[in-house]
């Protein structure tokens, strides 16, 4: 992929993608997004990828989103400017939220703001002990945005996303396991050996299925309990005709490992 505000390598099976402006702890400008963009469009569309790693470069994961590296002409259009670039975030979102593919952040630094939203969005969350995550919207008098509306309170319950909304704190990783923010911390000369250990596992496991509960887990905090009876079923009984249940099926009965293609 061309340019150098992300990265992304391909290696057995997992994507890594990288965040790579470490002078401004990879903040987020509107370049960087549009390579961001192009980096999520590369790994749905390939078939050989079947789990993505995003981090970032250097010290921290993501500063946030740096709306001054936003073109003359959309910073001229001032709140309508600002709009338009949320609105293009939004839409990478709302890709990886929807993507069929696991997708794991490594945060390693840093993660506030658009940061910290970018991270929350991914399936599973691993940081270093020294990292920490703040929603922070509140320090510089605007609202959440980058969905943390909705992440927030369906991870942490009303009141305590309105405690990290309102006061913008700083939460570093092991509270932030403690509270169900993220999944997991560790030692940071641990993190990228997790990472690859956990990243790994995914890209190994039954693609299919594994995509299929990311769908359900993510449509299931809408809507009623019928609703998400009836998605399973549907589900269920797609997911039930692929290789990789067939493998899973016959290796139980075999009492083996099962081995599992992405099929």
């Amino acid at each position: 992929m061309e340019g150098n505000l992300v990265l992304l390598e391909r290696k057995e099976h997992i994507a890594w993608i990288t965040l790579n402006q470490p002078e401004t702890l990879n903040a987020l400008n509107y370049d960087m997004l549009q390579e961001l963009r192009q980096a999520v469009d590369d790994v749905e569309r390939d078939q050989e990828v079947c789990a993505i790693v995003i981090t970032g470069a250097g010290r921290g994961f993501c500063s946030g989103a740096n709306v001054m590296g936003a073109s003359a002409d959309r910073l001229a259009m001032g709140g309508m400017g600002l709009r338009s670039v949320v609105m293009e975030m939004n839409e990478v979102l709302l890709q990886i939220a929807e993507m069929e593919k696991p997708w794991l952040a490594a945060v390693n630094g840093p993660a506030v703001g658009g940061g910290c939203a970018l991270a929350l969005n991914c399936d599973l969350v691993l940081a270093a002990e020294s990292a920490y995550l703040c929603v922070g919207y509140v320090n510089i008098g605007v609202v959440l945005d980058m969905g943390c509306s909705f992440v927030l309170p369906h991870l942490l319950g009303t009141h305590k996303a309105k405690e990290l909304a309102f006061f913008g704190e700083r939460i570093y990783a092991p509270q932030a396991v403690e509270m169900g923010l993220i999944n997991r911390s560790v030692p940071d000369e641990e993190l990228m050996d997790l990472v690859l250990g956990w990243a790994s596992k995914l890209a190994s496991g039954p693609t299919l299925a594994i995509g299929a509960m990311k769908q359900l887990i993510y449509r299931g905090q809408q809507g009623t309990l019928s609703d998400a009876l009836q998605r399973e079923t549907n589900l269920l009984s797609l997911i039930s005709q692929t290789e990789d249940a067939a493998e899973g099926i016959t290796a139980f009965f075999q009492k083996r490992e099962p081995h599992f293609k992405g099929k």
